[in-house]
């Protein structure tokens, strides 16, 4: 199960890096736009598709992990919604 967990979060924190990657090339000048867009673009699509598979494998067994379960699935929906509104505040 913990293996499994650190294998879903490894990529969103691998795309909040390179949300704030390409938020430093914004403030120096660079061109930001490609990371920009694979990141926010990566963390849409993921993170919901990812709760949704999570939910799938979990659904079909003992639900002995709730405190576990919530901690993650509040963890993915912050990132998304924190990700979201970066995405409409940055634009």
């Amino acid at each position: 199960m913990k293996i499994r967990r650190i294998i879903e979060i490894i990529p969103t924190v691998i795309l909040i890096a390179i949300y704030l990657y390409s938020l430093s090339l914004h403030m120096s000048g660079g061109a930001w736009g490609t990371p920009f867009v694979i990141s926010v673009t990566g963390l849409s699509f993921y993170i919901p598709v990812i709760s949704f598979i999570e939910a799938m494998i979990s659904s079909t067994r003992n639900p002995k992990y709730k405190k576990q379960n919530k901690i993650f699935y509040g963890y993915m929906i912050a990132v998304w919604v924190i990700s979201l509104v970066a995405a409409m505040f940055s634009m």
